[in-house]
């Protein structure tokens, strides 16, 4: 959902209003801790430190969505079509910011690493692949708790088939569903973004997606190709 339908990364959003220094000292990916582990560290370090999780909500309710991105949506309730947010967030970040703006009711299903509350009261993320479940073991470019491509594989075996899928992605984790898409089906990966900057350099890269793929700045481009008992897979 980062960057396809909201101007902005959710989990960053969040650590610059209470922690900004967390960020700036935040060392490579390939030193750091897992993505998701460190975004419940840093939940428990800003409600340690007194912040409660209303305060938490009204930053995430700051975030804006793509412009176009509202009337995608609404195109697409209106098209019949099934709408899935597939994304690396969490349930408790885009329930926030779909409900703030209106938006919630026109999702059919989110899968995404899911939040709670421990015994502490405290906001927590776990990610949707535990640490000790069996492994995914995906080649391509996913991250160890959540694999797009197998995600997606599952949800059109359980609630399809579809006519067409149109799936809408703009980081690496968005290219390994992007090669589960079929002729028929529409990959639209947004401009200057990760996955369009490798995409468009690496002709091998981009050769093994058999989807038609469509890059765009605005979300026009996707409204006009909505048709009836399509699923569009959304990263936020």
């Amino acid at each position: 959902m980062n960057r396809s339908l909201i101007e902005a990364d959710s989990d960053a959003t969040v650590f610059q209003h209470f922690c900004p220094e967390k960020l700036d000292t935040l060392p490579p990916s390939s030193q750091r801790m897992q993505w998701t582990d460190l975004v419940d560290q840093t939940l428990c370090e800003i409600q340690d430190r007194g912040n409660s999780i209303d305060e938490i909500e009204k930053v995430l309710q700051t975030i804006q969505m793509v412009p176009s991105a509202i009337e995608l949506l609404k195109s697409l309730r209106a098209n019949n079509t099934r709408v899935l947010i597939l994304s690396d967030a969490n349930t408790f970040f885009i329930d926030v910011i779909l409900r703030n703006h209106g938006l919630h009711d026109l999702i059919a299903d989110i899968i995404t690493n899911p939040a709670y509350t421990d015994d502490k009261g405290r906001l927590r993320v776990n990610r949707r692949i535990l640490a000790t479940d069996p492994q995914h073991n995906c080649p391509n470019t996913c991250g160890v708790n959540i694999c797009k491509g197998q995600e997606l594989d599952r949800y059109t075996t359980t609630h399809g088939p579809f006519r067409r899928v149109m799936y809408v992605g703009d980081g690496m984790n968005d290219f390994c569903p992007g090669l589960r898409l079929k002729h028929n089906d529409h990959y639209f990966v947004r401009n200057g973004k990760a996955l369009a900057k490798a995409m468009l350099t690496k002709p091998d890269f981009a050769n093994r997606v058999s989807a038609q793929v469509t890059y765009w700045k605005d979300h026009s481009v996707i409204v006009d190709s909505v048709s009836k008992q399509a699923a569009v897979p959304s990263s936020l």
